[in-house]
């Protein structure tokens, strides 16, 4: 009898689902040979981040990697920027990154990464699904299983490219003092050694690899407090803090104070920028207009995708941009990496403030007082995707965009109303010069879809 197997749901972004339920070793296992049979022959990168049921599924996802005929080069604790571009330094066919990102600690992930370091298309996607299910499981002969090896090099090799692509020397010159949260995960283990090759004096919080998370694992205002103390107890220039995969940065103050993930983006774009005196930006819908007003500055242009990181990274390279990201702190600058890079963000604005002499309220104040707020709704998808096309027909008195759900934009101010892709919810995202104006935004996007 054919065993039939279930899995967690899958997108360009990996299979993500709660361990020992809709996660597990077994099923692990054959999701890791089904990408070994897609991609191989030849080797993959795998590495994980800190959470405690990452060697359980590492383990797996080694094991159906070798059954699938492919060399793995382990990397052990990793950012997913990091496995990225070992990829390619490495030549690999792929690599996979056991990270659930953002999520809880009960959950966990397998980040699928192409040849080229970045999420794999939708058409890959849909390709390796259709394959996944067919079951037709064939574990590799004995003579064909290659060995595993390890790669200590990983930190060194993302450093260096970096540093080749940074103006690094009026950093080391400042000597700046900067706290790190590092989430007691994979930017704990790449953050504060990276800064201290800068000349940065670094003063660590949550930098233990363990997985025992100790606050909310999106690096937002409201998960921050301990961070803003620290900074405060140590009279520091700034402070950083990652989420647990290391590929979005946000930045707190020298006042302690957290500024918002959307500055980590605008204060790189501004940076970079000023390097190469002007060119393309590329970035989501939801970005926020700092990151306009921060490529206005310098003689660039901002272009926006779809939502997603792998429709960023496809508009940079179309575009031929000289950065990009996303607003949630996901820098994206590809003199390094093709894809969100904590390392590379926090690279970036230290060079903005060494360049300016500027603190980082300082530079804050130079941008114009945009307040962005998110909500969302329970919804059915297919009754809310209606609805949306709906709206999109009505006049706002404005441009509408409707590449990914509707955006309304108007004159300095702008609302995005677009289907989770993985939830039944209903995201409504709105920005404005000061917070009244935002929130009557949001207000607006609710009545519009009919609450």
């Amino acid at each position: 009898m054919t065993q039939t197997y279930t899995y967690p749901r899958i997108t360009i972004s990996g299979a993500r689902g709660i361990v020992g339920q809709d996660l597990t070793a077994e099923n692990a296992l054959r999701m890791a040979w089904a990408y070994a049979r897609l991609v191989g022959p030849g080797s993959v990168i795998l590495a994980r981040d800190a959470r405690p049921s990452g060697l359980l599924i590492h383990g797996a996802v080694e094991a159906g990697l070798l059954a699938g005929g492919v060399e793995v080069i382990g990397l052990d604790l990793a950012s997913t920027p990091t496995v990225g571009i070992m990829i390619r330094t490495l030549g690999a066919k792929g690599g996979v990154n056991i990270t659930a990102s953002h999520n809880p600690a009960p959950w966990n992930a397998l980040k699928f990464l192409s040849a080229d370091g970045t999420f794999p298309t939708d058409e890959f996607v849909q390709k390796y699904i259709q394959f996944l299910h067919r079951g037709e499981f064939q574990h590799a002969a004995w003579n064909e299983i290659q060995p595993s090896r390890r790669d200590d090099s990983a930190l060194e090799t993302h450093a260096r490219l970096i540093e080749n692509a940074v103006d690094c020397g009026p950093i080391r010159a400042k000597k700046f003092r900067v706290v790190v949260d590092g989430c007691r995960s994979a930017g704990g283990v790449y953050l504060p050694p990276f800064l201290e090759r800068l000349g940065c004096e670094v003063i660590r919080l949550d930098c233990e690899p363990d997985g025992h998370f100790q606050r909310g694992l999106e690096p937002i205002p409201e998960n921050l407090g301990r961070l803003g103390e620290r900074v405060r107890e140590t009279k520091a220039d700034i402070s950083m803090a990652a989420d647990p995969d290391a590929d979005r940065l946000a930045l707190v103050d020298e006042h302690g104070r957290a500024i918002g993930e959307e500055f980590t983006l605008a204060f790189a774009v501004q940076a970079a920028l000023q390097q190469t005196s002007g060119g393309n930006v590329v970035v989501n819908l939801s970005t926020s207009m700092l990151t306009d007003f921060a490529a206005q500055q310098a003689g660039g242009r901002v272009i926006r995708a779809a939502i997603g990181e792998a429709n960023v990274a496809q508009g940079i390279r179309e575009h031929h941009a000289v950065i990009g990201g996303e607003g949630s702190g996901g820098v994206m600058y590809p003199a390094v990496h093709n894809g969100r890079d904590s390392l590379t963000a926090a690279a970036l604005a230290l060079q903005l403030m060494a360049r300016t002499g500027k603190t980082v309220s300082g530079l804050v104040a130079d941008y114009p007082g945009y307040v962005i707020l998110k909500d969302k709704i329970t919804m059915d998808l297919v009754k809310a995707k209606s609805r949306l096309e709906e709206i999109a027909a009505l006049d706002h008195g404005g441009e509408v965009d409707t590449r990914d759900g509707v955006k309304i934009i108007r004159p300095g101010a702008w609302l995005h109303l677009r289907c989770s892709n993985t939830e039944p919810i209903v995201r409504i995202i709105a920005e404005a010069e000061g917070i009244g104006e935002t929130q009557r935004l949001i207000a607006e996007g609710k009545r519009l879809l009919g609450l």
